[in-house]
């Protein structure tokens, strides 16, 4: 996995904890801090995977047209 990705998942988790109470945060343990990072990581993986899924297709289109377009010539 890609330390970016690790990188926003830690952040994230980090302003996560900031924004609870004094009591609540004290009341995660660092396994829930894990799982959460995970949840977060695991997504961002996907968005990111789907975004790639979109450009390949962009990019197979444009070259269809482009072919298309040379066998016009």
């Amino acid at each position: 996995m890609s330390n970016s990705i690790q990188e926003a998942a830690e952040k994230v988790v980090d302003h996560f904890k900031r924004e609870l109470s004094a009591e609540a945060s004290n009341s995660l343990s660092a396994a829930d801090c894990d799982r959460l990072a995970g949840l977060i990581r695991n997504a961002i993986s996907q968005d990111r995977e789907n975004a790639s899924a979109q450009l390949v297709e962009l990019a197979q289109k444009l070259k269809a047209d482009i072919e298309h377009l040379d066998l016009g010539l």
